[in-house]
């Protein structure tokens, strides 16, 4: 081999050994610029504005037809939890033919946007105890007490048995009679403690037996 020949292939080498450390530098470099934190607003766009909620402005258009189920999904799950006997018994029927009521539905209802969530107790009366007492569905509580009359596990606070459902004439029941809804919640989940409320408001003393008539309970009042 000649000297010319032998410098050419060595420049050729030269060359090559060049480009594969410029190479590897480049891709050195790129990998140290990809790990480096960016500043603030470096190498991005402008910043983006929230997306709006289009259903936050959206007035809910209420009427007696309207599908509650969209917003009223916890009032919903109840129509169909066998935990919650009151609400599932009712399962088939449409909310309107238990909530008649439509003045206060509509006043609770104006305003409304569909982004509002509803609220976790009812807030106004909107079951017309006429509802519950029509021939076709429960009858009148006089019917009810005859139905109820069996009962032994509903006590006052002397521990006498009460039936339910009917309601001796005095001062107190005269001025303010029970109605089913006053008892009755019908999406809780828990009679015995709803009934317990209403009854304690006047039978306040001593121990307080409340079952209702599911089971016996027995609460200290003070």
């Amino acid at each position: 081999m000649t000297n010319e020949t032998t410098n050419t292939a060595r420049k050729g080498l030269m060359a090559l050994a060049v480009a594969v450390a410029v190479v590897a530098l480049s891709v050195a470099l790129g990998t140290a610029a990809g790990c480096a934190p960016k500043q603030a607003g470096e190498g991005e766009g402008p910043a983006k504005a929230p997306k709006e909620d289009p259903m936050a402005t959206q007035q809910v258009d209420w009427t007696m037809d309207i599908d509650c189920k969209t917003c009223h999904t916890t009032e919903t799950e109840t129509l169909a939890d066998a935990q919650c006997p009151q609400a599932s018994e009712h399962g088939d029927l449409a909310c309107n033919q238990c909530h008649t009521l439509e003045a206060p539905l509509k006043e609770a209802h104006e305003g409304v946007t569909y982004a509002d969530k509803p609220a976790s107790k009812a807030t106004v009366v909107t079951v017309d105890a006429a509802t519950c007492q029509d021939p076709a569905c429960h009858g009148t509580m006089a019917d009810m007490a005859v139905k109820t009359a069996d009962n032994t596990e509903f006590k006052d606070e002397k521990g006498k048995v009460q039936n339910p459902h009917e309601y001796v004439s005095n001062e107190q029941h005269d001025a303010n009679p029970p109605t089913c809804t006053d008892c009755h919640k019908i999406h809780s989940k828990n009679l015995q403690k709803d009934a317990m409320m209403w009854c304690a408001q006047c039978h306040h003393k001593g121990v307080f037996q409340c079952g209702t008539c599911h089971e016996l309970r027995e609460r200290e009042v003070a």
